[in-house]
C-alpha cells in the first residue's frame, strides 16, 4: 500500500510541476508602491491567467484580473500622467491608477493624448518572469 500512495504522490508531483506561478513588479517608489502582473496557470492550459496588482502601501493594494495570454506574451507598461498607468498586451489596452487603486478599465482605442512615456516590459527573459525597464537615450 505505501509504494502506491509513493507512486500516486509522485504523479501529483509531477503534475504539479507543470504549473505556472509567478509575477514581476514595476517599483515606482519602493516595494510599498508597484504594479505588478501575476501569472498562473494549470498544467495542461495553454495560456495563462494574467492579474494586475496595484500597491500603494499602507493606503491601498488590489488586484485586477486581465485576461489569458501565451506566456511568452510581451506585456508593456506605459506611464501617460503621474499615477496614472496602461498595459498593453497585444491589440488589448488597460488603465489603472495607484492614488486608490480602485481606478481600473479595459480601453478599446488609444487615448487621445497617447500613452505617454514606455516605463518597460514585463514578459519572459531566460526563463523567468521578469520586468525590464527602458533604456533612456542619453542626451
Amino acid at each position: 500500500m505505501q509504494r502506491l500512495s509513493c507512486r500516486a504522490l509522485l504523479v501529483f508531483l509531477l503534475l504539479l510541476s507543470g504549473c505556472a506561478n509567478d509575477g514581476a513588479a514595476y517599483l515606482i517608489d519602493g516595494q510599498r508602491h508597484a504594479v505588478s502582473i501575476v501569472r498562473d496557470n494549470l498544467f495542461w492550459e495553454k495560456q495563462v491567467n494574467l492579474a494586475l496588482v496595484i500597491t500603494r502601501l499602507p493606503d491601498c493594494q488590489r488586484r485586477h484580473a486581465i485576461q489569458k495570454a501565451n506566456p511568452k506574451a510581451h506585456i508593456e507598461l506605459w506611464q501617460p500622467g503621474q499615477g496614472t498607468y496602461i498595459l498593453k498586451i497585444g491589440q488589448n489596452m488597460y488603465v489603472t491608477e495607484t492614488r486608490t487603486c480602485e481606478g481600473f478599465a479595459r480601453l478599446d482605442e488609444e487615448p487621445p493624448g497617447g500613452l505617454g512615456a514606455q516605463l518597460g516590459v514585463f514578459g519572459e527573459i531566460k526563463g523567468v518572469f521578469s520586468f525590464v525597464p527602458t533604456q533612456k537615450e542619453e542626451s
